[in-house]
């Protein structure tokens, strides 16, 4: 396998705060745990590590996305069933990879994995959570 874990680390920047003190904690710990992942499959740990580790970022995943949505309704954002709709997606995604993972550890569903993490770190954090947090934010201060 190519890459070191370092290489294939999402570094934590200020760039990820949304400006919602609880969802960036919660932020800070999944890309944590998700490096966590990383470096156990870079390093080709013992595999019931890793898909401990799997297990509990799902859990983690579920919880933020539990807390995140109860922040939209409380604020009654006006996207929410959309953006409710990609925690959806990007959860049953991560399900049916970490199943088949955990079934029979491959490189294809491993790569998928990474890849699944690295997108919703990336693309929805810095877009659908960021839009969402200006939203929030700027109805507070009117």
């Amino acid at each position: 396998m190519t890459g070191s874990a370092v290489d294939q680390s999402i570094i934590w920047s200020d760039d990820f705060l949304i400006g919602i003190e609880e969802l960036d904690y919660e932020h800070r710990c999944l890309i944590e745990d998700i490096n966590k992942l990383y470096r156990e499959l870079r390093e080709h740990v013992d595999m019931g590590r890793a898909k401990v580790t799997l297990g509990t970022i799902y859990s983690r995943i579920q919880s933020h996305f539990a807390l995140e949505e109860n922040v939209m309704v409380s604020h009654k954002y006006a996207h929410y069933a959309q953006h409710k709709s990609e925690h959806d997606h990007l959860l049953d995604e991560y399900t049916e990879r970490m199943t088949k993972f955990d079934r029979n550890p491959n490189l294809e569903d491993q790569k998928a994995i990474e890849d699944i993490l690295r997108q919703w770190i990336v693309d929805h954090i810095l877009t659908s959570d960021k839009k969402m947090s200006l939203m929030i934010t700027s109805e507070k201060r009117t």
